[in-house]
């Protein structure tokens, strides 16, 4: 997602999810119900990076009663969220933070999580932004740690990268008629992990490969 299609969704922030519904194409719902039960065990403590209006979140914690903290810098966002944890009644276990990616530094101490999610929140920074939140994402993760990506990736093969230039980009046009949104996805993210020391263990592809799922470890 670019920079000003996360802006745009955070001035209608009651409209994200329906946003990112449309752009993955429904996707995204199942996405996050694979990662809670497949990969989160039960009282683990989570770092939810962007968290949105908090579905993740909430359905981590209504699911494996996991210990999430979710930072955000938008307001807007956190607000929906809260309301959606209020609603669940998971207060528990579900830790809302204002706080920007570039302020990790200052708090959270190092080995703090089992795992750190990154849903659609990566490619809303700039690369130096980005860099910055894997130094800290390493740093905060606890041996063995898991650092969970899904987001917004280019096709290799060449055959994918044609139906994605035919299909997927005319999607990306049409939400951007219906919401006055636009798109672009991650670059080398594998290479770049691979170059903050950690180990990649898995990558799914989804929506012509357009849209990556990636579990990296530290």
């Amino acid at each position: 997602m670019s920079y000003v299609y996360m802006k745009a969704l955070e001035n209608k922030a009651t409209r994200y999810d329906r946003g990112i519904k449309l752009l993955t194409l429904g996707n995204l719902p199942r996405i996050k119900k694979l990662i809670v039960e497949k990969y989160l065990v039960s009282s683990e403590h989570i770092l939810d990076i962007g968290m949105g209006t908090g579905t993740f979140a909430v359905l981590a914690a209504l699911r494996k009663k996991v210990n999430v903290i979710g930072i955000d810098k938008s307001e807007k966002m956190l607000a929906i969220a809260k309301h959606h944890i209020n609603e669940a009644k998971v207060q528990e276990f579900v830790h809302p933070m204002l706080l920007p990616v570039v302020e990790m530094d200052t708090e959270f101490l190092d080995e703090t999580f089992d795992k750190v999610i990154a849903i659609l929140s990566l490619s809303e920074m700039y690369q130096n932004e980005q860099d910055f939140c894997f130094k800290q994402i390493y740093r905060v993760l606890k041996p063995n740690g898991q650092f969970i990506i899904v987001d917004e990736t280019i096709p290799r093969k060449w055959w994918k990268k044609i139906l994605y230039f035919t299909i997927r980009l005319p999607l990306a046009f049409i939400t951007f008629l219906v919401t006055n949104l636009s798109t672009k996805s991650l670059k080398n993210i594998n290479n770049r992990l691979l170059e903050n020391n950690f180990i990649l263990l898995e990558e799914k592809k989804y929506l012509i490969d357009s849209l990556s799922l990636i579990r990296a470890k530290k």
